[in-house]
């Protein structure tokens, strides 16, 4: 004994086969025929031995091999001899084999006495002789109490046995196909090996057997013996899936009925994978599909090999896997390259090439750096980090002396750009510049390392690093046009850069002579900066003019997208038609933009796109979406882009914790500002999160340089139709009428210059109504404003002008409920509860939610309020801070609390906080949003109100 728990003698899965055991031996008329068919190891012989046991106990004499070991077929004269029956003396008389009949009178004779049960095994190796027999033996004893159990490998034996299986089969035999054991008797089965339970890893492992007893008991015995596992109260742990050697010895056992065809084939088909397509193996072995068949049919008699689908596939893992540790390394890694190439041949399978030529790929071998490449160009587009991966390995192993090991990593470059992978592109090249000699070479790594460092941030370093390339002397001018390009882009990122301006306008002026798609971005220069100065129309012309030139030139280079920056400036005027065509068509959609260090700025646009049309919820999925793509690729100048959105539309939907991390995160963060064309809005959002938290003192304190430069740069205008207003209200409760005045003049000066587009009249109209208190004015901002917020928020203003001490009442409260309306529809929740707020103070109730019934306890009792409650105390709010978010009392929020606590049957609110989480999907959306169950809202959100009472 090896101290090993034992397994022999007992069957684990098999309860429909013992209980067709036992039909069989209680049968008391017709033919009493079993027939078993298994591939080898299937568990065939143990049931077999069950068999006799069972027979024995109830009085049957068995009939069988008396030396099983010897792993002989059974014939009749082993019978007759088990029988006590002596052999003929001499041959037969005319050549005639009377072993049958004696036979058949052996049994009649010993079935008078007892009943019986012959069991004969491994038929596909039996003599035809014995198959003839077969034939009719069970038939003529049928009266006789005579039981047989006949057994053979699955789909082995020849033709004749076939017949004799389907003739005993048509005559009332029962046939019993042992399947591969259930997962729950794979799991007794080792544990009965080990006597520990097995961990989750070692029954992967275990289900590489397939279901197989032999293999599997030998899988568990020889790691045992090799110390593949640790067994540890009272479970067993894998520690490694290193294939023992004694399975590796039973998979060769039976591949040694193999001849070499089929064991070259089984060679190649296991290197194919788990499942392979015979004219994929045909290929490799330069012969047809019709030369494998003798092999396929060899290798599916054995059970090694099983039809799937429209694949053959193997039966067991541990046999593929047996079967590939077996070939020696520098084969292995060829057949790995040629199955890598042939894949690439048939077509539609560049991923399974890619996995095999990266396998084969090693070093000393150049030949497979061809195939290598073409893979990765091949994957490009469909998966780009399996591409990078494939180009990477072909620089890898690449001679710094090889002709192509310059064109290679440009396009390992080119290739980790178009994966997303900013970052390692930009080491890629810095340690390339170490070993190009020549100025050209040179050059066209330093503009492709300049057009990424923009998106990471970096564009003081991009811009250096492009004048640098244009300062060497004999550039081509494809080389000059994108070190231009370069520039323009990395200058772009700058502010005040020296020079740009007339940089781009000279591109422009030299019309198509402009190669690489530096018309395009002087387009975009020249646009940005007349959107500055407060001359849209012009800009949006040079704008448009660069969507139509960058659809042409096909350039793929990691660049700012002209259809991006033409969407973005068509939401910041509220031509949201043209704006939704632009991310359509202008861009050209995904594949337009690609997956470069820009490829978050399409979800950006349409963040903003979102909360214009009054969709907070959407354009917060969006922003951080946003932001998750830009993080993952490095471009950490989108990232500042993607907070700003983020936190604008988080302030918008009442998400005051969401405004203020991403509003202050990126600076506290230490990263990059937002480039200036994003910078004022950036700037803007800070100042609106900062009032919204510590009043309009503290606000103005971030505003004075935007202020300041308001008669220069009217971008802080632009960008949102309330900007104006905002600032006029914030300063004029700051008590700085000053800056109010500037802002004004500012509205009125950019309406003034651009009378085609009627959002900057209504932005200017509101901005002057709000200083100088003139309500035909906000009323005439409130019918002009496009955007459904700004028109609230002209509403809102004018309620509150004539509400002062000497208002009429009826008035007021019509103005607020339109302003109500409004930010309903805008999606604004925090703004409709502050409304809902003046009016409940005025007297006015204005009630939005649907009484329901409720069950007495339990979550389905609490209200909305409640459970918004519940859901602001799970993420860690005091009552304080709740009351500050649902502009409530602070004594509202202990009353909700109390009945939640008696519903729900907590004591704590760290029980509150599990039950929450319970029912995550059911707690109301609402950070900040006011109660739905007529609950009076007096407390403001911050100690100074948002706007003047």
């Amino acid at each position: 004994m090896d101290g090993r728990p034992p397994t022999r003698g007992t069957t684990f899965g098999r309860q429909r086969e013992r209980a067709s055991i036992d039909e069989l031996l209680t049968r008391v008329d017709g033919p009493r025929v079993m027939l078993v068919e298994g591939e080898p190891g299937i568990g065939r012989t143990r049931l077999l031995e069950e068999a006799a046991r069972t027979a024995a106990d109830r009085g049957f004499a068995v009939v069988a091999d008396t030396a099983p070991e010897l792993r002989r077929p059974a014939a009749l004269e082993l019978l007759l001899s088990v029988l006590d029956e002596p052999g003929p003396q001499s041959p037969p008389a005319g050549g005639q084999d009377r072993s049958a009949e004696r036979l058949q009178a052996a049994l009649e004779q010993r079935a008078r006495t007892t009943s019986l049960l012959v069991l004969l095994d491994d038929l596909q190796w039996a003599e035809p002789a014995t198959i003839l027999a077969l034939r009719t033996l069970p038939i003529r004893l049928a009266s006789s109490p005579v039981c047989w159990i006949l057994a053979r490998r699955t789909g082995s034996g020849g033709a004749e046995l076939d017949r004799l299986f389907l003739q005993l089969q048509a005559a009332g035999a029962v046939l019993v196909q042992l399947r591969p054991l259930p997962g729950e008797a794979v799991s007794d089965l080792v544990t009965a090996a080990l006597g520990a339970r097995p961990d989750p890893d070692l029954l992967v492992l275990a289900g590489g057997a397939g279901g197989n007893p032999l293999l599997l008991l030998e899988l568990m015995n020889g790691l045992s013996d090799e110390g593949g596992v640790v067994i540890s109260h009272g479970h067993a742990h894998l520690v490694t899936s290193r294939m023992p050697e004694r399975v590796r010895i039973v998979i060769q056992e039976r591949l040694h009925e193999l001849d070499p065809a089929a064991r070259r084939l089984l060679e190649v088909a296991a290197m194919l994978g788990p499942a392979f397509h015979p004219l994929v193996a045909a290929d490799l072995l330069g012969v047809t599909p019709a030369d494998l068949l003798p092999s396929l049919e060899a290798m599916l008699a054995t059970g090694l090999l099983t039809t799937h689908e429209d694949a053959l596939a193997f039966r067991h893992d541990v046999v593929r896997e047996s079967v590939i540790t077996d070939i020696p390394d520098p084969v292995r890694q060829a057949l790995h390259v040629q199955i890598g190439r042939t894949l690439l041949e048939h077509g539609g399978r560049v991923k399974a090439a890619a996995a095999h030529l990266m396998a084969g790929a090693v070093p000393g071998v150049p030949e497979v750096l061809p195939s290598l490449d073409r893979a990765s160009a091949e994957m490009l587009d469909t998966h780009p980090a399996v591409a990078a991966e494939l180009i990477r390995r072909a620089l890898d192993l690449t001679e710094l002396a090889d002709p192509q090991w310059f064109a290679r990593t440009m396009t390992a470059m080119r290739t980790l750009v178009a994966a997303g992978d900013l970052v390692e592109a930009a080491e890629l090249a810095e340690a390339a510049l170490d070993h190009c000699a020549s100025g050209p070479s040179t050059a066209e790594l330093l503009t492709a390392l300049s057009l990424v460092l923009v998106p990471m941030g970096e564009a003081a370093r991009a811009s250096d690093t492009a004048r640098a390339v244009l300062d060497m002397p004999d550039l081509p001018d494809e080389v000059r046009d994108r070190a231009d390009l370069a520039l323009l882009q990395a200058d772009t990122g700058l502010p005040e850069s020296a020079g740009v301006l007339d940089r781009a306008k000279a591109f422009v002026k030299a019309g198509d002579a402009p190669g690489q798609g530096l018309l395009a971005g002087a387009l975009v220069v020249l646009a940005l900066n007349g959107w500055d100065k407060g001359e849209l129309d012009d800009a949006l012309g040079l704008a448009r003019m660069g969507v139509r030139q960058a659809s042409n030139d096909g350039v793929r280079d990691c660049r700012l997208h002209p259809g991006l920056v033409l969407a973005a400036l068509l939401v910041d005027v509220r031509l949201m038609d043209e704006a939704r065509r632009t991310m359509v068509l202008g861009t050209g959609g995904a594949v337009g933009i690609g997956r470069d260090g820009w490829a978050a700025g399409p979800a950006i646009v349409r963040s903003r796109i979102d909360l214009a049309e009054g969709h907070p919820e959407e354009a917060i999925r969006e922003a951080r979406a946003a932001l998750e793509a830009a993080d993952a690729v490095g471009a950490r100048l989108l990232s500042a882009s993607a907070r700003s959105a983020l936190s604008v539309a988080a302030l918008r939907s009442g998400d005051l914790e969401t405004a203020i991390e991403h509003a202050r995160g990126e600076e506290d963060a230490g990263g990059p500002a937002p480039p200036p064309f994003d910078l004022t809005r950036s700037e803007l959002i800070r100042a609106q999160v900062t009032e919204a938290c510590d009043g309009p003192q503290a606000a103005m304190t971030g505003l004075r340089r935007l202020l300041d430069d308001l008669a220069e740069h009217s971008r802080a205008l632009i960008c949102d139709p309330t900007a104006a207003a905002w600032l006029v209200r914030t300063a004029v409760a700051a008590g700085e009428t000053g800056p109010a005045e500037k802002v004004v003049a500012a509205a009125d000066r950019l309406a003034g210059m651009n009378p085609g587009l009627p959002s900057l009249a209504a932005a200017a109209e509101h901005a002057r109504g709000l200083l100088h208190g003139e309500p035909g004015l906000l009323r005439n901002a409130a019918a002009d404003h496009a955007d459904r917020w700004a028109c609230a928020s002209a509403y809102e203003d004018l309620g509150i002008l004539l509400g002062g001490p000497d208002g009429a009442r009826g008035r007021t409260i019509q103005w607020f409920d339109e302003a109500l309306s409004c930010y309903v529809a805008a999606g604004a929740e925090r703004d409709a509860a502050r409304i809902r707020g003046r009016l409940r103070r005025m007297g006015e109730r204005r009630r939005h939610w649907n009484r329901r019934d409720r069950p007495a306890s339990g979550w389905a009792s609490l209200t909305g309020a409640e459970q918004r409650i519940s859901g602001l105390v799970a993420q860690g709010l005091t009552n304080q801070k709740i009351a500050d978010q649902l502009f409530i009392s602070v004594h509202t929020v202990a009353f909700h609390l109390r009945q939640v606590f008696r519903k729900l049957d907590v004591r704590s609110r760290v029980d509150l906080a599990r039950q929450v989480l319970e029912h995550s999907d059911d707690v109301p959306g609402a950070r900040s949003k006011e109660l739905d169950d007529g609950t009076d809202a007096g407390s403001p959100l911050a100690p100074r109100p948002p706007r003047p009472e």
